[in-house]
């Protein structure tokens, strides 16, 4: 309790505070309750960033964790409110020479204002925001407060299972909740052990909103885009309704949900708009939310009836769920070879420890996986993963394509979970049709043009004067290229064939119209973006040539001709295709050596910035551009190095997957001690006691790193081309032994374990066909070894 100055710990003291504040006394937990893959906590939320989450991929739930007062927010997929009608792009195509023209003269600023001029013009009335997501409601659970003790919050990565503990004079207590996947409802169990009895009050409620970091009660004079809210008891149930106010064509008009006792060993009264239990032992509610395309015909009695139809014991929902849960989520597995004592702190104990803690590194590359895994289903994960509990969103809680859905779905395939990407193709599918209007609309091409921002559809309306999206072209090419590395990784023709390169077909047709050639027989990107950045310079974030879409249309049209070799189809489009590669810019270094973020003229770096997008074919899938060339290698490493100069005068500074970005690329490159700095950062800043991670440090909730962290710790232990595995390129020192299993790789090999001890490496590898890998240990040593199919083969190095 007292450090080596004599004071107390700052942090213990904090936890005491808050547990005194809900009668709790700070007494030491039975650890056997503790999950062997999850983690406790010592205190309840204090505020909703804290609650702990669980999900199937359609449904979330967030639970704070308060024995006497608790709150349970719901919330689905699908619920983004409707405030901004879609618009007709803006129709900046037609106005595209002039556009470029005064581009080339360096009128950059006024080039952005023309567009913003242009868009209000033709009804955009100013910035048009994509529609946010938000949550459903809240379910309050109210007692009689009274003594705690031995409280722990707990979540189970391996279930799902999200419980809260503590013991009073009269017994224990416990409530634990899950999210069933085959069922899709919302499982919540209280119960007691002694002579302990449950006594307590349900209501539903409209969630708050957040009000400069305050929480203020929501009111209709509030209404946020809410219409009306009915919150209503019925038979052992309540029932939740919202009305849209401003729901357009094609979207939903409104949300329904209920909550069902469907067990209780005590007595359930419904009164008005709330429910009252007592004297009851063990009570099991089931819960749904579902959005609705027509309140005037509603589904309450639907769902209600579904759920009279499901087990109203627990385990017995809990087991198929788990089944489905567990087998995902073990898939792959971390051992950095932590204490035991280490490995049985508390989340707070741990975030303590400091981000080098092995123990904290393997909590939280379970942890950032688990929140992931239950956020992805319907969708993929959106800023928020699928949780939230405030009307107002940061950046509407949408998907963010210029850097941090690219972040979040980043482990997917590494961890041998390639269906997981699945959502995130489906997604971006079901908007092809907006996708083309955008490229039509904006650059007179054919093809698909990806915005940088969206929620409820793909047009591309969210754009200012300071920030000038519409001239961001690469997300098509990014996107391409995951398309094709889910290839890479399965080796699934049929999805090259009828998903991939279709996908990748349309987003170089765009390229076919939109590059044009520069005195130099090159091409021009005119206009580009380098996301959310400016020179030095200049004031303005439009530019010519952004070094990180030169960087994507190399990586789209390089993989579209090998796409097209694998499937012996487009023998006529090849020779375009490589023509293009031909007259695409050459890669350029500043005066200090550092490769360039705009390649174009005068426009000076400027590393005083979150992102690192001069570093993206540095990303995923290495460019060979740079790998092949000690230049460009030198100069990707000076880039880093500066941006880490900022980064440390800010202790990590904003931006949590901006850092991501940054250590991918220096783990791309062996930089060890570099890609480790900022992993220990990561930890150390980016995460609260509900071990889900941050925007900034310890502020925002937001699930980016979720998805980078894990991929950032697999890439520093192994990398993979076809036919070619570099062991443990990025391990540090300080890792002296370990072993990680289950790790995928491309070319249709699963790298079932890779341990490492200072006398040696092994590796177990499984391959979906017969073929010859060349292996590479720490980059040297490189070993051919041959791989039968079907057949687990093991190798020392």
């Amino acid at each position: 309790m007292i450090n080596n100055k004599g004071k107390m710990n700052k942090n213990l003291v904090l936890v005491m505070m808050l547990l005194l504040s809900v009668g709790c006394k700070a007494e030491k937990i039975e650890m056997s309750e503790v999950p062997e893959r999850g983690f406790y906590s010592t205190r309840p939320a204090t505020y909703w960033e804290e609650s702990l989450v669980t999900g199937n991929g359609i449904m979330g739930a967030m639970i704070e964790g308060n024995p006497y007062k608790e709150s349970v927010v719901f919330n689905h997929a699908l619920l983004y409110l409707p405030i901004h009608k879609p618009l007709k792009p803006v129709s900046q195509g037609k106005y595209l020479e002039k556009v470029r023209k005064m581009m080339l003269e360096g009128k950059y600023t006024e080039a952005s204002r023309f567009i913003v001029d242009l868009a209000n013009s033709e009804g955009y009335s100013g910035k048009h925001a994509t529609d946010p997501f938000i949550p459903a409601f809240r379910m309050n659970i109210q007692s009689d407060s009274t003594t705690v003790r031995n409280y722990a919050r707990t979540v189970d990565f391996s279930t799902g299972e999200v419980a809260v503990k503590w013991k009073n004079d009269n017994g224990t207590f416990c409530r634990k909740v899950f999210i069933s996947r085959p069922d899709n409802v919302v499982v919540i169990r209280l119960y007691s052990k002694g002579n302990g009895k449950i006594n307590t009050t349900l209501n539903l409620s409209q969630v708050t909103t957040h009000d400069a970091g305050r929480v203020k009660k929501f009111s209709l004079n509030d209404k946020l885009g809410i219409e009306k809210v009915e919150s209503t008891s019925i038979e052992k149930g309540l029932c939740f309704r919202a009305w849209y106010e401003r729901p357009w064509e094609g979207s939903f008009k409104g949300y329904e949900g209920v909550v069902k006792v469907v067990r209780s060993d005590g007595q359930v009264q419904a009164d008005l708009d709330k429910l009252t239990i007592s004297g009851a032992t063990d009570v099991l509610l089931l819960a749904r939310v579902e959005p609705s395309s027509d309140m005037n015909n509603s589904k309450i009695n639907d769902m209600l009836d579904e759920i009279s139809t499901l087990p109203s014991d627990y385990q017995k929902l809990l087991q198929p769920h788990e089944k489905i849960h567990k087998e995902l989520f073990q898939r792959v597995s971390l051992d950095l070879n932590a204490t035991a004592a280490d490995r049985t702190k508390s989340s707070e104990e741990l975030l303590e420890a400091g981000g080098g803690n092995p123990a904290l590194i393997e909590k939280l590359f379970d942890a950032a996986r688990y929140n992931v895994l239950c956020a992805t289903g319907i969708n993929p994960p959106n800023l928020q993963g699928i949780w939230g509990a405030t009307m107002t969103a940061p950046w509407s809680g949408d998907y963010t394509t210029n850097g941090n859905l690219p972040v979040v779905i980043s482990h997917y395939l590494q961890a041998n979970t390639p269906e997981l990407m699945l959502p995130l193709f489906n997604k971006l599918e079901s908007y092809m049709a907006d996708f083309k209007v955008n490229a039509r609309e904006l650059f007179n091409c054919r093809g698909i043009y990806v915005p940088s921002r969206f929620s409820t559809h793909g047009l591309n309306n969210h754009f200012d004067a300071t920030w000038p999206m519409t001239f961001w072209t690469v997300g098509a090419a990014w996107y391409s290229l995951f398309y094709y590395d889910y290839y890479l990784y399965t080796q699934d023709k049929d999805f090259l064939q009828n998903r991939a390169l279709p996908f990748m077909e349309q987003s170089a047709l765009f390229y076919e119209d939109f590059l044009i050639e520069g005195e130099d027989g090159k091409y021009v990107f005119n206009p580009s973006y380098s996301p959310e950045n400016h020179p030095v310079n200049s004031k303005s974030q439009a530019c010519i040539n952004a070094t990180m879409e030169v960087m994507g249309v190399n990586g789209l049209l390089r993989t579209i001709i090998e796409a097209s070799q694998v499937l012996g189809v487009n023998q006529d489009k090849i020779s375009k295709w490589k023509s293009m590669l031909a007259k695409m810019p050459s890669y350029e270094l500043n005066e200090n050596g550092e490769i360039r973020e705009w390649m174009w003229k005068d426009l000076l770096d400027n590393h005083k910035h979150r992102h690192a997008s001069q570093l993206f074919g540095l990303y995923d899938l290495h460019d060979p551009l740079i790998m092949e060339n000690d230049k460009f290698r030198s100069g990707c490493k000076k880039a880093i190095d500066r941006r880490m100069e900022i980064r440390r005068e800010d202790n990590g500074g904003i931006m949590a997957f901006g850092m991501i970005q940054l250590a991918f690329a220096a783990s791309a490159l062996g930089e060890t001690e570099t890609a480790y700095d900022m992993l220990k950062w990561l930890g150390n800043s980016y995460w609260n006691n509900n071990m889900v991670s941050t925007h900034d440090p310890k502020k925002t909730f937001n699930v980016d790193i979720c998805g980078g962290y894990p991929s950032l710790v697999m890439k520093m232990l192994v990398y993979s081309e076809p036919g070619v595995v570099s062991l443990l390129p990025c391990k540090p020192q300080d890792w002296t032994e370990g072993m990680i299993r289950g790790v995928a790789l491309r070319g249709g090999i699963l790298m079932k374990e890779l341990s490492w001890t200072p006398q040696g490496v092994k590796a177990i590898f499984f391959s979906k066909t017969d073929q010859s890998v060349k292996v590479s240990l720490r980059g040297k040593q490189v070993k051919e070894i041959k791989l039968k199919a079907g057949q687990p083969m093991k190798y020392s190095f």
